[in-house]
């Protein structure tokens, strides 16, 4: 009982964006995955204006390679999210995945069918890369490169930039990591400002 809460108390307070990198950065994936038998759960997202349907996300891995996702909420009022990525492998301080996506939408209707994939490259000791590829199969082709790059400025805070293929062009934000299992996202699009606060939860 005493090993147990002391390994608790440690995971508690002692992980770090070293431990439990970044499944995705402020909007698109990175090439980590979650565990297996680990959850994330964006409790609560706000942003102006705020789509209320957007604020819960849940994903589990299912192996330590292959993880899913839904918005499970949104799916009751016909608009069904789920995604997928699987960890293809990592050699030295560079990992590569593939993701997967799905969106139907039954008011429209309309549904779209995506994948990709994305390098994440530990390219210094403070500096992450995350260079990726999505094509959008239906209802047309599509292709979008997409960046992200992580400055550490902490152990528990990150500073992300992402440049995209598709709109937003640019966002900026912090990524900051509490507790041993609480992540806190704040971001806006430039040039335009449109501030947006997450919280997740990753057990």
């Amino acid at each position: 009982m005493t090993a147990a809460v002391s390994l608790a108390g440690t995971v508690a307070v002692g992980r770090t964006f070293l431990d439990a990198p970044p499944t995705r950065g402020l909007y698109r994936p990175t090439a980590h995955n979650l565990s297996r038998g680990e959850t994330q759960i964006q409790f609560l997202a706000f942003s102006s204006p705020t789509n209320p349907l957007e604020f819960f996300e849940f994903e589990y891995g299912l192996s330590d390679v292959f993880e899913v996702g839904a918005r499970p909420v949104s799916a009751l009022f016909g608009d069904v999210r789920v995604w997928a990525k699987y960890h293809v492998g990592t050699t030295g301080p560079v990992s590569l995945a593939i993701p997967l996506g799905l969106d139907v939408r039954f008011a429209a209707p309309a549904w779209a069918a995506r994948a990709g994939w994305v390098l994440s490259w530990r390219a210094f000791r403070w500096v992450s890369l995350h260079p990726g590829l999505e094509l959008t199969f239906v209802p047309a082709m599509g292709i979008y490169p997409y960046l992200g790059a992580h400055f550490d400025v902490w152990t528990n805070l990150k500073l992300v930039l992402e440049i995209d293929g598709e709109d937003p062009y640019l966002t900026v934000g912090a990524l900051v990591w509490m507790l041993g299992f609480v992540r806190l996202q704040i971001d806006t699009p430039l040039p335009s400002v449109q501030l947006r606060i997450s919280i997740t939860g990753r057990f």
